[in-house]
């Protein structure tokens, strides 16, 4: 049998030294670790905690904040769309607005025409009765004299301006009136005339003009025919050559009225 070796390694038993002194050191310094390495651990927990905590209250606030946004978000939403209907009804009431006055400026239109048209026949009418009016205010006058007797007999007719017409001056410039009949030898008539005669007196006179008849005295007729009648003058008598008598005063007023005296 062979014997066994009891020779001791001393290359194992330094390793084994070297192993166990390692790790008495790091047993020695973990014991004396101990204390400051459960005091952090219990730091970091309270870290933790806390951190914890905040997360939570941070998320709630951030649940409360969403819920407050989505709450602006739908009050927004209500807002834009009250804001669009009302815009809506904005526009619709501008719209009939517009309408209601596009409506009221025809009638207005339509009522101005009217009003210029009937300013414009009531002008018309205005002028038509004016110009009625100023024809019924003028007045003609046709006068004349008769008389039997072969004797020469002028008329004269004086008119309110004083211009005095006969067979001298039949027509007078810038005066209306006319002696549109002489009678030279008798008997015969004398006629005087104007169309439309101004208002005043117009006096009228015979004249014996040349004598060609013994009878004596010459008796005068005479009427004034005008726009509303005729009036018969007084008979007059002519004696003398030369001689000369009113035979009528004629009054023409403002409105064409015509009255003898």
């Amino acid at each position: 049998m062979r014997r066994r070796n009891r020779e001791i390694n001393i290359f194992n038993l330094s390793m084994l030294d070297v192993i166990a002194g390692a790790m008495a050191a790091f047993l020695i310094i973990m014991i004396v670790l101990m204390p400051y390495y459960r005091k952090e651990h219990i730091d970091y927990q309270a870290i933790v905690a806390e951190l914890q905590r905040q997360l939570a209250q941070a998320q709630h606030q951030a649940q409360a904040a969403a819920a407050r946004t989505a709450a602006a978000e739908e009050a927004a939403r209500a807002a834009e769309s009250a804001a669009a209907d009302a815009a809506a009804d904005a526009a619709e009431q501008v719209r009939a607005a517009q309408a209601a006055a596009a409506d009221a400026a025809e009638q207005v239109g339509a009522a101005q025409a009217a009003a210029a048209a009937a300013n414009a026949q009531a002008q018309q009418q205005r002028e038509r009765a004016e110009g009625l009016a100023r024809r019924l205010a003028k007045t003609f006058l046709v006068l004349y004299v008769r008389w039997n007797t072969r004797d020469d007999i002028d008329l004269h007719v004086i008119d309110p301006s004083g211009a005095e017409f006969s067979f001298q001056r039949k027509t007078i410039s810038g005066r209306p009136g006319e002696l549109s009949e002489d009678t030279i030898n008798g008997p015969g008539n004398e006629v005087w005339e104007i169309r439309d005669a101004p208002p005043g007196d117009y006096r009228v006179l015979v004249h014996l003009y040349s004598v060609k008849d013994s009878t004596k005295p010459v008796s005068i007729q005479g009427r004034v025919f005008h726009r509303d009648d005729s009036h018969a003058f007084s008979t007059v008598h002519l004696r003398t050559q030369g001689e000369t008598v009113p035979v009528a005063t004629i009054v023409v007023d403002a409105q064409g009225g015509v009255s003898v005296r």
